[in-house]
């Protein structure tokens, strides 16, 4: 092995799995029992093997930390949001891990008021995140939820504000969704069960002891989640629950605390709805009978169906994806060709304005809008290759007016950079978008270094988005590339449900059409191809190098999903049961057959593998350790090549590796300068 320092080796048990009569071995199965010592020593002594091979590109990743430390700008305050008497933003230094929130009263920058700073909330601790920071209706109390393992179990505390002392209201044990009600008198709250699966609401006192908060509802079904929102109109809480493919929403009067829960609809199998108010209109967006949704409108006292009229009707080339309503106007956002955009509608009417996209912005979002009485709408653009910029959306005239971008410290200039878009055919003739970015000056040559992304799952849409650490892998000369792949939600719910449950291999059929297309045509070579995906992106990953393994050099995956049949047997495990209309439920014969067909852990053979550069967290609820754990010691014992594998394990952390910037900043360092020595050097 290399520089003949020989690899951890998991010692192999006689574990059988036995489903339907078709006997199973994991011989890796013990790696799942984090209570036994040999397991941590097990991770302990691949994390000490993966700092020894990354001792070679130690250099090269201090470089490159280096470079992307020098992309952040000494200090910067984002685009202010107004709320009330206040606009709220907060500001970031070079030198800190977190950013300080802060408000002021606006166009008065003397009245700058500290609300929350995550540095000092973070300090001493390994691990750090903030959630819902939210303030009270009188803006006098910030009430917040932070995690301090990666495990997403939130504790919940508040902050007086006038005297910045901390109150004794704590409540333990909850998902980090929290609504206040328009008393400021109770907050609104939910908790998780074991399998971290947010499904009960709980209202609690401001003061009182929360042993004696009310439990409002429960949800039994184990397919369901349950999350809390408030609408634009503050006039509602919104219970939501939801399964991969089902919705069904309650509103509890924000005024009113003794008021119970006003079921919207009862749920129906494979419907899904969000509402929003206004006056005594309520807005339904649905995919009932319009599976590319279509926007309702029918009387909140008498929310019938029968009652239902059209507001934006059915399109088959486009789909909407959510909404905001307004005073005066609805902003609905829309992903028309693949791509996100906004428009509006005024007043009563159901004329439709789509805003022009400013130059070089391919995405459109809507973004944060806090106030209901306001003629302007803040609106989010994205591209891969310039920074996020935000505009204010003049309703009345449709005119945008660029409030902020985002600064790129060092260098930095938007027109050495391209971006390309293609159609790729896939296996069944299906045109697969394609993306990709590059420095201009310096790919002046093909076939060039090239780095693959999918994710492809729950109809979640990648967002094309420019990234600041990318620059030292373009400024190098390698292309980055995004294959938006069926599974996701690109060209709508069609596009996703074409790669779930029993069509999931178009997702793998999509991307190795898109790493064919980039090699036929010249644009890089098996030789000079990285590929990388997290989370469900690295079940992508582990398909195509069981696959193709010899058609990449370097792959990267991210606490990936690979061991799928064993996660989702687990009725125990977060997730296990609503992951199940996602992917299937393997106690059925077939799903369990065509699972197992493409599941990278159980399709491990013996042959030539990639350099392969695999994270895990310790406290990861979505993706247990394990499983990049269980897949690595499986192809290390199974591998005919010396590439380098790495299993890389953050003991402190949970799904998205490290929380403090410049940790995570190392981090990415260190798997660019992985990579960049593979495809340039390897």
């Amino acid at each position: 092995m290399e520089d003949n320092i020989p690899p951890p080796i998991a010692t192999r048990s006689s574990q059988i799995l036995e489903h339907h009569g078709d006997s199973r071995e994991d011989p890796y199965y013990w790696l799942g029992n984090r209570d036994n010592p040999d397991v941590i020593k097990y991770l302990q002594a691949e994390n000490q093997y993966a700092e020894h091979l990354l001792a070679k590109t130690k250099e090269l990743g201090e470089q490159i930390y280096e470079e992307m430390k020098s992309r952040i700008v000494e200090s910067d305050m984002s685009a202010p949001v107004r709320d009330g008497p206040f606009e709220y933003y907060h500001r970031e230094s070079r030198d800190e891990n977190y950013i300080s929130h802060y408000r002021r009263y606006p166009g008065q920058p003397n009245t700058e008021q500290l609300v929350v700073d995550e540095n000092e909330l973070a300090q001493g601790l390994r691990y750090f995140r903030l959630r819902a920071l939210t303030m009270s209706p009188d803006h006098q109390i910030a009430g917040y939820a932070t995690d301090i393992s990666g495990n997403e179990r939130y504790t919940i505390s508040f902050l007086n504000l006038a005297n910045r002392q901390p109150l004794p209201d704590v409540l333990l044990d909850t998902s980090g969704n929290l609504k206040w009600d328009n008393t400021g008198e109770y907050v609104y709250y939910t908790t998780l069960n074991k399998a971290n699966r947010p499904y009960r609401l709980y209202r609690h006192r401001m003061g009182d002891n929360p042993d004696s908060d009310q439990l409002l509802f429960e949800e039994p079904d184990e397919a369901f989640y349950m999350w809390l929102s408030k609408s634009s109109s503050r006039r509602y809480l919104h219970v939501t629950l939801h399964s991969a493919v089902t919705t069904e929403v309650h509103l509890l009067d924000a005024w009113d605390p003794a008021a119970t829960a006003q079921l919207v609809f009862p749920r129906t199998q494979n419907v899904e709805y969000w509402v929003e108010d206004r006056d005594d209109d309520l807005f339904v967006l649905t995919n009932e009978n319009a599976v590319n949704f279509h926007l309702m409108k029918t009387s909140i006292k008498a929310p019938n169906k029968s009652n239902w009229q059209t507001v934006v009707e059915h399109a088959h080339d486009a789909t909407l994806t959510h909404f905001q309503v307004f005073e005066n106007f609805i902003a609905v956002a829309e992903r028309r060709d693949g791509l996100p955009g906004v428009f509006y509608i005024a007043g009563e009417s159901t004329e439709i304005h789509r805003i022009n996209k400013p130059p070089q912005t391919q995405e459109l979002h809507i973004g944060e809008n806090r106030e209901f009485s306001t003629s302007h709408c803040r609106l989010n653009g994205n591209s891969l290759d310039m920074p996020l910029s935000q505009y204010d959306c003049d309703m009345n005239s449709g005119l945008c007016t660029l409030v902020k971008t985002k600064p790129v410290g060092g260098r930095f200039e938007p027109s050495d950079y391209a971006t390309e878009q293609y159609k790729v055919k896939s296996h069944d003739g299906t045109d697969v978008p394609l993306y990709i970015v590059y420095r201009k000056d310096v790919v002046r040559s093909r076939p060039a270094p090239l780095l693959l992304y999918a994710y492809g799952a729950y109809g979640i849409s990648y967002p094309l988005y420019f990234s600041s650490a990318r620059l030292s892998l373009l400024d190098r000369g390698i292309i980055f590339a995004v294959a938006h792949v069926r599974g996701g939600g690109e060209l709508g719910k069609p596009w996703y449900h074409a790669g779930k449950l029993l069509q999931k291999k178009n997702t793998f059929h999509d991307f190795r059409a898109c790493a064919k297309f980039l090699i036929t045509n010249n644009m890089t070579s098996a030789e000079k191809l990285a590929i990388s995906g997290g989370s469900a992106g690295g079940l992508v990953v582990g398909n195509y190098i069981n696959e193709c393994p010899n058609q990449c050099k370097v792959a990267l995956a991210h606490v990936p999903f690979v061991d799928i049949l064993t996660t989702i047997l687990d009725d125990s495990l977060p997730l296990s049961i609503i992951e199940r209309e996602e992917w299937g439920n393997p106690n059925l014969k077939e799903l369990y057959d065509y699972i197992k067909s493409y599941s990278p852990y159980d399709n491990v053979q013996s042959d030539r593998f990639p350099a392969l550069f695999i994270t895990a967290g310790l406290n990861d609820p979505r993706v247990g350790y394990w499983e990049p754990a269980k897949w690595a010691a499986k192809i290390r014992s199974c591998k005919t090549d010396s590439n380098p594998l790495l299993l890389k394990t953050e003991m402190h952390s949970g799904h998205g590796g490290k929380s403090a910037r410049h940790e995570s900043l190392r981090e990415t360092a260190e798997e660019f300068a992985f990579v960049t020595n593979q495809l340039l050097n390897g």
